[in-house]
């Protein structure tokens, strides 16, 4: 590793939103993109192609991409690219300490597609805006990812509902929720 800093990418988005599309741009070429979901292609089932998704085989997930995480660190990879919803919950400030320890800056980044850009202006002024919106665009996040990770509905609202517009790394890293 030449001497540049070395920086960890937590991404922050709902589902459907492009997280994915912006984590491989910040990865580059000589960055790496680690999403729990990568799990129940590779390590569930017979298909790489099928998401094999599992609620009893999640914990093992997060496991193994946190697992994966620390290797990338050991190695002194950067940037490394969080995919994931990255809130205000232990499992955040899981990866944030760990970067944190080892000296990586860590940073939050979003999708910059034109739906996240919308949401996220609806989403910052989410107490004066009318929830049947809210309702009308989990429905078609949802609906965007029915064929892919096929996230229901009432996690996604949920998910809404909980959104923090004014996260920081200093907050996820006080959690402990």
């Amino acid at each position: 590793m030449n001497g540049t800093k070395k920086t960890v990418y937590l991404m922050r988005g709902l589902p459907g939103c492009g997280k994915s599309h912006r984590a491989r741009r910040l990865a580059g070429q000589d960055g790496i993109v680690l999403e729990t979901d990568l799990y129940f292609y590779t390590q569930v089932g017979d298909d790489p192609a099928s998401y094999d998704y599992s609620s009893e085989k999640l914990p093992l997930a997060r496991q193994w991409n946190f697992d994966r995480f620390r290797n990338a660190i050991s190695h002194g990879v950067s940037p490394i690219v969080v995919d994931r919803g990255n809130g205000l919950n232990s499992e955040t400030r899981k990866y944030a300490a760990h970067a944190v320890e080892q000296q990586y800056a860590v940073e939050l980044a979003e999708p910059d597609s034109a739906w996240w850009c919308e949401l996220r202006v609806l989403l910052k002024y989410k107490s004066h805006v009318d929830s049947k919106l809210f309702d009308a665009w989990a429905l078609k996040l949802a609906e965007s990812t029915s064929q892919t990770h096929r996230v229901p509905y009432a996690n996604i609202r949920r998910w809404i509902d909980r959104w923090h517009i004014d996260l920081t790394v200093d907050r996820i890293l006080g959690c402990r929720s």
